[in-house]
């Protein structure tokens, strides 16, 4: 499917590359037709062409001023609204902009005044605001806009002082409140880049409006406004509002040879457009060499994953089931891994392990510890002595750095359905046990470090008897970690959705109750998720269904 988008977005590329060739050369022949013509028509290009340039450079100036509020409400997101590390950042942002800059700027944290139609100002850096000041004037309606638009907002340029605003609200600044960066703009002047090409041949003027109005010129490089003549008006985007760039050039921009020599011109235009057409046609070809080399890539990574994790068996009286989800970019492949198999006597090993790593090194080292482990519990050793085996080997081989590994021996059902369940625990995370009656607690005991640590121990074991019916569910930590959230909170999350789950529900369905506890983020980690389900009493001796194991990368 990569290589098939990728030849699609190529074709795509290649059209417009013969499309602008074909106007390109239309162009040309127009010139060559009527001298005239073609110079009034070159020469309204190009002064489109400085009036997209201006554009651009207006634009990649403004953005850095969304992006900068929006970076400010992130930190009093994270720091939990502290005004101190607010103005602390802005400070800095304030010192940044005099090192760059003439022109001062202030910075404030605001929220509606209650009661009141103010505006109280709750942190602030900079000349112009300060902490406590309550804002009444005209600024107060940008504010109101603000708390109510996803964009930035401008502020009215004020006829007296002549300062500009922006506010910025939720969802980047914290609810009820909004984010506002203040500058004066003095005496109506050109801009420091009039002064450079291209836009020294210009004459332009930056309106705060949709339409040119003189109370909202923000730079221009002329007084005697509006500029008349053939000008071009260019809309500019700034937040939620629209501004206006109008531009005039100063003097012919095609040159005065070119009203002479049009044959020069001509043969210019055609060379422009050949090399404009070479230009577009070596990028689609680049791009559609990196989209093969990418679905290449995908589908080798696919392919070594599934040859990795295994294909789980029928264990009688046991229904399971078992997912694997690749979290992060690139090769798909990581050093999570679950494992069910039969052991001597009717019993059944189950594993649920994490190689430090998301990536094709990981994902090696995973598979030898994975058969490993399964090489040395095949024959029934108690859980401890194969955890400390395979420490032993990990240590002496230099497999790899660290490794979390849960390992436990289901003995067959007693009389009643139950199961003794031996385990022993390097490392990871606790499983979470489901009782017949829908509570959920999670399985402590024998803890011990990490495969790998330079501690020389011996790992413990613990027993513990599950009831008919129960269902235990093994993960790695890729289902429970999110950056900025406590651990304990995300499992608490996790076992909600197990308790939600029926007693009788089929597991592929509580696979993905639980998988769909991550949907609202972007996965960091590698997923492996091995859920167990004993029979009930009264069925446990009947044969489950067939287990699944399938992976879904991410």
């Amino acid at each position: 499917m990569a290589a098939a988008g990728g030849g699609a977005r190529a074709r795509r590329l290649r059209l417009a590359t013969a499309i602008a060739l074909v106007v390109a050369l239309l162009a040309s022949a127009g010139a060559a037709w009527a001298v005239h013509s073609a110079v009034h028509s070159q020469e309204r290009q190009l002064l489109r062409e400085r009036a997209n340039e201006l554009n651009l450079v207006l634009t990649t100036a403004v953005v850095p001023i969304s992006s900068g509020l929006a970076t400010q409400g992130a930190l009093l997101t994270a720091t939990h609204g502290s005004r101190t590390a607010y103005e602390d950042s802005a400070a800095d942002a304030v010192a940044l902009q005099k090192k760059t800059s003439t022109q001062p700027v202030s910075f404030g944290w605001l929220r509606p005044q209650a009661g009141g139609n103010g505006w109280v100002v709750l942190a602030a850096a900079g000349s112009n605001l300060q902490r406590g000041a309550v804002i009444t004037d005209d600024r107060t309606a940008t504010f109101r806009r603000a708390l109510h638009s996803a964009a930035m907002v401008s502020t009215p340029v004020t006829t007296v002082d002549r300062r500009l605003g922006f506010a910025l609200g939720p969802p980047a600044a914290p609810p009820g409140t909004i984010l506002y960066r203040e500058s004066p703009l003095g005496p109506l002047r050109a801009p420091a880049a009039a002064s450079s090409a291209p836009f020294a041949e210009l004459d332009f003027v930056i309106y705060a409006s949709p339409r040119p109005q003189q109370a909202t010129a923000l730079a221009a490089t002329r007084t005697d406004l509006p500029l008349r003549g053939d000008v071009v008006k260019t809309p500019f985007k700034v937040g939620a509002d629209n501004w206006l760039i109008v531009t005039r050039a100063k003097r012919p921009l095609v040159g005065g040879f070119a009203h002479d020599a049009w044959w020069v011109v001509l043969l210019i235009l055609l060379l422009a457009s050949l090399l404009i057409a070479a230009v577009i046609e070596a990028a689609a070809r680049r791009r559609d060499y990196a989209l093969a080399l990418y679905a290449s890539e995908h589908e080798v990574a696919e392919t070594l994953q599934r040859s990795l994790l295994p294909s789980l068996p029928r264990l009688d009286g046991l229904e399971v089931a078992a997912r694997y989800i690749a979290g992060g970019q690139g090769q798909e492949v990581g050093g999570d891994w679950y494992d069910a198999f039969p052991i001597d006597g009717g019993r059944v090993g189950i594993a649920v392990g994490d190689v430090i790593g998301h990536d094709l090194a990981a994902a090696g080292a995973m598979a030898q510890i994975r058969a490993v482990l399964r090489a040395y519990a095949v024959d029934g050793e108690a859980p401890a002595a194969v955890i400390n085996r395979l420490d032993h080997l990990v240590d002496a081989l230099g497999l790899t750095q660290l490794v979390t590994v849960i390992y436990g021996v289901l003995d067959p059902p007693g009389a009643d359905g139950s199961r003794r369940f031996t385990y022993a625990n390097a490392g990871h995370l606790p499983p979470l046990l489901r009782g017949p009656d829908g509570t959920v607690h999670p399985l402590s005991g024998g803890e011990s470090v990490v495969i790998g640590a330079p501690i020389d121990i011996e790992h413990a074991q613990v027993e513990q008897t599950l009831p008919a019916g129960a269902t235990l569910v093994m993960f790695t930590d890729g289902l429970v970690e999110v950056p900025g959230r406590p651990l304990d909170d995300t499992i608490q999350e996790l076992a909600d959705a197990v308790a939600a789950t029926a007693g009788g529900e089929p597991l592929d369905e509580v696979c993905a109750r639980i998988l769909a506890t991550t949907h609202h983020r972007v996965l960091r980690d590698d997923i492996a998720l091995l859920t167990i389900r004993l029979a009930p009493a009264e069925r446990a001796a009947v044969e489950p269904p067939a287990p699944t194991g399938t992976r879904e990368p991410v």
